[in-house]
């Protein structure tokens, strides 16, 4: 009997075996928690604070998109050397003791994101990025 001896040789090549499409969803990954960080600023943006008649919009103007070491965030912003942002929220010990319960503005808008809304946003960003990892 013989033998039959088959060779078969494999050229690997494109963004999946060059490195290129790993760097790629590093980008994109950025790039979606960018696009979510400067979505939840809008929105906590829009959200109305006056319901003593007091408010000045301070809250609003100073809320930033913040790069971290690894994505982005929006923390609560410090006016005039005071962090607002948890009794805004209505977390802090002084919060029990007043009558205001907060707004719980930065839950609502994790929980918009969560829901739905960042998916939203991956979404429309990975079409932009696929073309780039070799799909469509």
């Amino acid at each position: 009997m013989g033998t039959l001896r088959v060779t078969a040789y494999v050229d690997a090549k494109g963004p999946l075996f060059d490195g290129t499409a790993q760097r790629v969803v590093d980008e994109m990954r950025d790039e979606i928690t960018k696009r979510g960080a400067q979505w939840a600023k809008d929105r906590l943006a829009q959200f109305p604070m006056d319901k003593t008649g007091r408010a000045r919009g301070a809250f609003q103007e100073n809320l930033r998109v913040v790069q971290r070491t690894v994505g982005y965030a929006v923390p609560a912003p410090m006016i005039r050397g005071v962090v607002w942002g948890p009794w805004l929220e209505g977390v802090t010990n002084r919060n029990t003791s007043t009558r205001f319960r907060g707004y719980r503005v930065f839950r609502q808008t994790r929980q918009e994101l969560e829901d739905g809304e960042l998916q939203r946003i991956a979404d429309e960003v990975a079409q932009q990025y696929l073309p780039r990892m070799g799909g469509e």
